[in-house]
């Protein structure tokens, strides 16, 4: 899928807003279900509903791809696998117009690709709220358009990914062998976690840390054991908390009916490195495995880690080898 990756910095974790969505995004108004308009700081917000708005946590004005080539060059970032912002990702309005929303961003994500091939790869945003369509527009951008996977919200509009619902989308990305990238959307904590930020500072960690938890009590790393998934902002609380899943898997009747420890599913997970301290990605390689982190920023987003490579070269105690294994040869050898 792409151009060869063998020896290139490769960062899972960024973020794209396509032509034709920034254009109406920036031309406010009501599309593809969503209303559009800025703030007063010039940033664009999108609304569903009647909630809110939410602004896109990025400099204006944006970038251009060839800009970004040339940001990526000063950071030492080879490869951006491009995911649509989070921030416009909504998974409530009437699903054609989502659809018709995937299919144009990730069109447009295909440009970027073949404008710049050595560059960018792709992750696909799928129309969540229709399952069926979601499967059908996977398919189509592995098969038809070089796609390495897809990247999905921590949760569906509330509803968790241990749903049989969402499992076709699930079923799906394991026969196909592609990668999804498992990112925060519309975090339910937002409703309570409203003061300092927090409704990212924890609200996000928190719900990637239900993502897992869902994932692996709910049985479906037993039923998919093969599923390549790699959450973002390093698993949130997901290695930290850890201990204390497998402490309730050992004494509480409705946290077990799986086949081992919670500990033991880290190793067949992947997480990306953007955890903001190096103490705290120790602990994640500790109890994941070295082999399972994988470079990330959330470039452009203001929460990212503006030079990542940095970051990992900078570890104190981490080989050049190990520190290859995180800016290159994991994600290389996933996306194989």
């Amino acid at each position: 899928m792409g151009s060869d990756m063998q020896g290139q910095v490769i960062d899972v974790h960024s973020h794209i807003v396509p032509t034709r969505l920034a254009h109406n995004a920036a031309a406010g108004g009501l599309h593809y279900g969503i209303e559009f308009s800025r703030d007063e700081r010039g940033k664009i917000t999108s609304s569903v509903g009647g909630k809110p708005p939410f602004a896109l946590p990025w400099p204006t004005p944006l970038e251009t791809p060839a800009e970004r080539v040339g940001s990526m060059n000063d950071i030492g970032v080879d490869v951006h696998m491009l995911s649509l912002s989070p921030s416009l990702i909504w998974y409530t309005t009437p699903p054609a117009d989502a659809l018709r929303m995937a299919v144009e961003t990730n069109d447009d994500i295909a440009d970027v690709i073949r404008e710049h091939p050595d560059r960018y790869r792709g992750l696909a945003h799928l129309p969540l709220q229709d399952p069926k369509a979601s499967v059908d527009e996977l398919e189509r951008c592995v098969r038809d358009l070089g796609f390495d996977g897809a990247i999905i919200g921590t949760h569906v509009d509330g509803t968790d990914w241990d749903s049989p619902d969402l499992f076709p989308v699930l079923q799906a990305a394991n026969d196909l062998g592609v990668l999804l990238f498992v990112h925060p959307t519309r975090g339910r904590a937002q409703s309570f976690l409203q003061n300092y930020h927090l409704k990212n500072l924890v609200g996000n960690p928190l719900e990637t840390t239900i993502s897992i938890a869902s994932l692996i009590f709910g049985g479906v790393l037993d039923r998919l054991p093969d599923l390549k998934l790699c959450f973002a902002h390093g698993g949130g609380y997901g290695c930290l908390g850890i201990a204390r899943m497998d402490h309730g898997y050992s004494i509480r009747a409705e946290a077990q009916g799986i086949s081992k420890l919670p500990s033991d599913y880290l190793r067949d997970l992947y997480f990306d490195s953007l955890v903001h301290g190096h103490r705290t990605l120790d602990q994640v390689i500790d109890l994941a495995g070295i082999g399972q982190v994988v470079l990330g920023s959330d470039y452009p987003a203001d929460m990212g880690e503006p030079r990542p490579v940095d970051f990992i070269r900078s570890h104190p105690t981490l080989s050049d080898e190990d520190q290859w294994k995180i800016l290159s040869e994991n994600l290389t050898t996933l996306l194989a």
